[in-house]
């Protein structure tokens, strides 16, 4: 959760989203702005086609705008190439909840949800399709009859928290630390009753609410029987969490003292990541399959056993130093054999599970026990 300050900003600038007012001239042209905005930006992700005229050439967080839009691509592309894959479309689609005119200035806030389409280059070359969802909040401005973005806050699944990761392939540590597992002296686990996990009815329930994401069911939405943690801290575990636990579409693990929800919340070990983590592998609910970074993984001679050994409803969970970053929920896998992810916060589906990551994040796979 690297990103907690982000979200706080973000989700206190969003507030709850609700429709605008019945559309207007000015409302009317906002829209038009937007869109081509959107457009342009989607197919500027992997082709290069111009983006510049939306931001203003000498103003600084416009200017920071464009280049967080810069960066995202090379990033992208430079995974892309990594990976050996062709991205052969990138389609958004918009969602307005908010367009408020004050004086000289527009704000927005929207949902972007963009469908990804790709194959692998030496692969079959039957494409395959990938969504994320994005929630955004703009001020817009208009100079010289024009409108432009002045300032953009949104949190990225295509963004990184360094300038480093593919792009940057000698920065990895060569030699990084093993990862330890540890208890807090303090947690106690209680053995739960023993119960089948429901895999299919997990990974349906992954697909089902992974939120803004393209190809996510329930009309884009969360669960709403959960609180949604995204603006105090991120919603990632307690959507995992959801997944394995949710007795009626879930997967049916039982809850136990220690990892739960209830009364409007869940518990430390429901919605924090190191507390999830530790609870999963000393509850016997979970088991470490592999951990590393993407190379390591990769490169291990036994790599072909470890990704068929994590299968569909099984967890992934992201690291740095030793602390846990990110979980998300494997929903299938792709012609490789590599694992698919849903996950919250940045909301994801179907995502190669390493886009997004820096090369030297360990990647934890772990096995729910059946």
């Amino acid at each position: 959760m690297r990103r907690i300050a982000w979200i706080i900003v973000l989700s206190l600038m969003l507030g709850p989203f609700q429709a605008s007012a019945e559309p207007s001239s000015e409302t009317e042209e906002v829209r038009n702005f937007l869109t081509d905005l959107y457009r342009a930006r989607s197919e500027f992700l992997i082709r290069d086609v111009p983006i510049d005229t939306f931001y203003f050439e000498k103003v600084p967080t416009s200017q920071q705008a464009l280049y967080l839009e810069k960066k995202r691509k090379a990033y992208f592309q430079a995974w892309a190439s990594k990976r050996d894959i062709a991205v052969h479309a990138a389609e958004g689609m918009l969602k307005i909840f908010r367009i408020r005119p004050t004086d000289s200035l527009v704000k927005v806030s929207l949902v972007h949800r963009m469908k990804v389409t790709y194959s692998y280059a030496q692969g079959s070359g039957t494409p395959a399709e990938f969504g994320i969802g994005t929630r955004h909040v703009l001020t817009l401005k208009k100079e010289n009859g024009q409108l432009r973005v002045l300032k953009e806050w949104y949190l990225d699944p295509l963004d990184i928290d360094s300038d480093d990761a593919w792009l940057h392939q000698s920065s990895a540590p060569s030699n990084p630390e093993p990862e330890t597992e540890s208890l807090e002296s303090e947690t106690v686990f209680k053995s739960p009753k023993k119960r089948r996990y429901n895999r299919e009815k997990a990974v349906a329930y992954a697909n089902k609410y992974a939120g803004t994401a393209w190809g996510a069911g329930n009309d884009n939405r969360y669960n709403p029987k959960y609180r949604d943690y995204t603006g105090i801290g991120g919603d990632c575990t307690n959507f995992v969490s959801q997944v394995i636990g949710d007795p009626a579409e879930g997967g049916g693990l039982p809850m136990t003292p220690t990892w739960r929800y209830s009364g409007g919340n869940g518990s430390r070990a429901w919605v924090s990541t190191d507390a999830l983590k530790s609870f999963l592998l000393y509850s016997g609910y979970g088991k470490v399959i592999a951990s590393g970074t993407f190379n390591q993984i990769m490169r291990n001679p036994s790599a072909p056993g470890i990704w068929s050994k994590l299968q569909p409803g099984d967890l992934i969970a992201y690291m740095y130093n030793n602390d846990v970053d990110h979980f998300a929920v494997v929903v299938g896998k792709d012609e490789q054999g590599l694992p698919l992810i849903n996950c919250h916060t940045t909301d994801r589906y179907h995502v190669p599970f390493d886009l997004g990551w820096e090369n030297y994040t360990h990647f934890v796979l772990i096995h729910i026990a059946d």
